[in-house]
């Protein structure tokens, strides 16, 4: 019985790793994320993201839905550590996409949710290997937990007003190092996430959220920032000058239409 058991263990782990549809090339790691690549281009407007024209383009529509089934597919243990976070970081964006438009129109993704779970709750993909997961999963189990990087907080979009804003290229192993930097910076550039008064300085609710993910790294929430605000600097580690969280807002952070 006992040598039964072993050669099954055997067998299911040899069939994991043979080569298969989920396992990428080189070429293709970047390359997978072309689709929505192309959405971001065509559809991020500013801070925004134009839902509406989306929804009513029904070949973009399938675009979006064929590339989260084509990551679903993806053995993600084999990828390299920038790739897999990169997947998981379009993943997590792509599937909140999809959540919204499939639901559309909606003034606020918590509308998607109920009084026993939230919109983040609801099993949104079913990955290889990971089965039916969740964008609270997604986030913090696996991201958050994996990665251990306070800049992906600028990286994901929840599909609200007050959520950093989505960039218009996906993510790519290659580049992931500076289009993280970069997300910080264009998020951290604007008053609608960091503005620096006479008494204080307003900062988005994320710090206030996430403040041990930022310790970790930066030492403080202060010091995150500074390294991206350099010309702030001086004024961020004045500690007279007190931290407020802005509310944050819930709205869709859709474009607006006249």
């Amino acid at each position: 019985m006992a040598n039964s058991q072993l050669f099954i263990m055997l067998m299911l782990l040899l069939i994991l790793n043979l080569p298969g549809r989920g396992q990428l090339t080189i070429e293709d790691r970047d390359n997978i994320h072309r689709p929505f690549d192309i959405i971001l281009q065509l559809y991020v407007q500013g801070t925004r993201f134009d839902y509406q024209a989306l929804h009513e383009d029904s070949e973009d529509l399938q675009r979006l839905s064929e590339y989260i089934d084509t990551l679903e597919t993806v053995n993600t243990v084999d990828l390299t550590r920038d790739d897999a976070l990169a997947y998981w970081l379009n993943l997590y964006n792509a599937a909140t996409l999809e959540l919204i438009l499939q639901n559309y129109p909606v003034t606020s993704i918590k509308d998607l949710g109920n009084l026993f779970r939230s919109a983040w709750k609801r099993k949104v993909v079913a990955v290889a290997l990971h089965g039916e997961l969740s964008l609270d999963e997604i986030e913090h189990d696996i991201i958050r937990r994996q990665f251990d990087d306070p800049r992906i907080h600028f990286a994901l979009n929840c599909a609200s007003i007050g959520c950093p804003p989505l960039q218009r290229r996906a993510y790519i192993g290659g580049t992931l190092d500076s289009q993280l930097d970069q997300a910080v910076k264009n998020t951290l550039r604007s008053e609608q996430w960091l503005n620096v008064t006479e008494k204080e300085i307003e900062v988005t609710k994320i710090f206030d959220w996430y403040k041990d993910d930022f310790r970790s790294s930066g030492g403080s929430v202060r010091e995150f920032i500074a390294r991206y605000r350099k010309d702030l600097r001086k004024i961020l580690l004045e500690e007279q000058r007190k931290i407020d969280f802005m509310d944050y807002d819930w709205k869709l952070n859709r474009v607006e239409v006249d």
